[in-house]
């Protein structure tokens, strides 16, 4: 009798400390959710565009990427900063994928960690092993916040917009904010505007 109640007991124990974990991941997952939006900055004025950093690091396929500077392929530049465990990050993914497509903007994941952790997302998400590359000091260079974050650049190797994105009417509104075909409805871009710093 007492060996069955010990069992009962640790086994409680056990299942309590599983739920305390679940219940400590999904409040950080809902935090992330609820941080407000902020820090969406977009150049408007080509002559006062900064110039994004140039940094060369190697793929998920091990090909070595260059990221800034003058590029062959004449599409914008979305780098979309993640991380593998994180829900928010997956369905801000699914968006750029779809948005990106119908804009015809060339996405590039960033991410930290191994090839391992990516795998199932990479895979759900439709991307290839160029689309992604696992080195934090990208983020470093791009003075990237809070995951989920985006940098926009151009072809020239300009900046034009960077910050955090955690909804499909951010991105909607980033690239409708540069002239691309993914126009959201005014209010989308007046929230960008009101919630961010806008920098003219």
């Amino acid at each position: 009798m007492l060996v069955a109640l010990l069992f009962l007991f640790g086994l409680g124990v056990i299942l309590l400390a599983v739920a305390v974990l679940a219940m400590r991941r999904q409040l950080r997952l809902t935090r992330q959710s609820l941080t407000p939006v902020d820090r969406i900055s977009l150049v408007g004025d080509a002559r006062e565009r900064e110039t994004a950093p140039i940094v060369s690091a190697p793929a998920v396929s091990g090909e070595t990427l260059t990221i800034g500077g003058l590029s062959r392929d004449p599409r914008l530049l979305l780098l979309l900063f993640i991380e593998a465990d994180s829900a928010l990050c997956e369905t801000v993914v699914r968006d750029a994928v779809e948005l990106c497509a119908d804009a015809e903007v060339r996405l590039l994941l960033l991410g930290d960690g191994q090839r391992e952790d990516y795998a199932a997302l990479i895979a759900r998400s439709g991307l290839g092993a160029d689309d992604i590359i696992l080195d934090a000091a990208v983020g470093e260079d791009f003075h990237i916040g809070p995951v989920p974050s985006a940098a926009l650049i151009d072809p020239n190797g300009h900046l034009l917009a960077r910050g955090t994105v955690q909804r499909r009417e951010q991105l909607e509104a980033l690239l409708a904010a540069v002239g691309q075909g993914a126009a959201p409805a005014d209010e989308d871009i007046r929230q960008v505007q009101v919630s961010g710093s806008i920098v003219t």
